[in-house]
């Protein structure tokens, strides 16, 4: 299958005195922004898991509203935003049901028991990452959070930013907020982990040299993080 997406473009963050970019609400067109910081974003670090995701190449989010109901389905135009990492382990879908939550399944990830609490109804699948308000949790009934195949990719170093939610793709990692909870979380190779938005995002995302003290980021205007090809 042809790989009809973008290619791989350079990650910038700004300096800590310059404004954050953020996608308007999922119901009007992607334009670029600007806005004030609150309080809490005033003293989150400017290396943060937010800043980093928001400050990616943001690509327009009209583009994924396309997907198939199976593996093998035709692809259509549907509701919700729905993407994929590169090597497709993960895909993740939002709007499927009314529910305002980004859903996502992958192989790489190792879920949880299925809770005493969910009853025979349930078709519980570990290997489901909900994110929504209350922030990350994994696991989930399947049956719940419908999630499309055969969306499209989001490529290393673009951002997608829809209604409350903002995805980083880092290679075939993605790291996911929300922005009403400050909680996310990313699926690597090695599973899924769960993280604060208002956190430091790690030193193999934000691209610095082994010569570079952790502690001290470049506090020049502008710094390139660079996704490992």
């Amino acid at each position: 299958m042809l790989n009809i997406d973008a290619p791989p473009s350079k990650i910038v963050i700004p300096g800590t005195d310059a404004p954050l970019t953020e996608s308007p609400s999922s119901s009007l067109a992607p334009t670029t922004a600007t806005r004030t910081l609150g309080d809490d974003e005033e003293t989150a670090s400017p290396w943060s898991y937010e800043r980093v995701i928001k400050a990616a190449p943001r690509v327009s989010n009209s583009r994924f509203q396309i997907g198939a109901t199976s593996a093998s389905g035709e692809r259509s135009d549907v509701s919700g935003y729905h993407f994929s990492n590169e090597d497709r382990t993960l895909r993740c879908s939002t709007g499927t049901n009314g529910a305002d939550a980004l859903v996502c399944v992958g192989t790489n990830v190792k879920g949880a028991k299925r809770p005493p609490k969910e009853g025979s109804a349930c078709d519980w699948k570990a290997d489901f990452v909900v994110l929504d308000a209350n922030g990350p949790q994994e696991g989930a009934c399947a049956n719940s959070y419908p999630v499309l195949f055969r969306s499209r990719i989001l490529s290393s170093g673009q951002s997608l930013s829809f209604g409350s939610f903002a995805c980083l793709a880092d290679n075939d990692d993605v790291y996911c907020i929300e922005s009403s909870s400050s909680q996310g979380f990313v699926v690597t190779s090695a599973g899924f982990k769960a993280i604060n938005a208002k956190d430091r995002a790690p030193q193999s995302l934000l691209g610095f040299s082994s010569e570079t003290p952790s502690s001290t980021p470049n506090t020049s205007d502008s710094s390139p993080v660079v996704p490992t090809d």
